[in-house]
């Protein structure tokens, strides 16, 4: 598991930078997030910021340390829950760890979003309420 705490207003300087935004976003969570208006902008990229730091957590390694930014890429399914792909390094350790898939929920109150992470492995199976039982 992983979970990370951001302050919106403190992120805001990165979402707003030209650079900065390439350097942290795929091009899809960009036009994720241009697709909305005014301060939403910055509350979307702050989320997504946040869901990739929590994603960092899961995996046991700090964004620097052998993981890109775009190496993490979260956006909307079709409800607009996150949805995390993870690729490059991100995915190479996933793999050494068995580890299918990241779920996260995200929640945002006031000037602060906050993510939690967690690992699905590989073999999973389903609970038994999950397919009648």
């Amino acid at each position: 598991m992983g979970v990370d705490l951001l302050s919106i207003e403190r992120f805001s300087r990165v979402a707003r930078h030209e650079r900065y935004r390439t350097l942290v976003f795929t091009e899809s969570e960009l036009a994720e997030a241009d697709a909305l208006s005014g301060p939403r902008v910055v509350e979307r990229l702050a989320g997504r910021f946040c869901a990739k730091e929590a994603t960092a957590k899961v995996l046991g390694r700090g964004l620097g340390q052998g993981l890109g930014w775009r190496d993490i890429e979260v956006v909307g399914d079709r409800w607009g829950a996150p949805k995390v792909t993870l690729r490059g390094r991100a995915r190479s350790i996933a793999d050494e760890a068995d580890i299918d898939r990241v779920e996260m929920s995200l929640s945002h109150h006031g000037d602060f979003v906050v993510c939690v992470a967690a690992s699905v492995p590989r073999d999973v199976g389903t609970y038994p309420a999950m397919n009648g039982g």
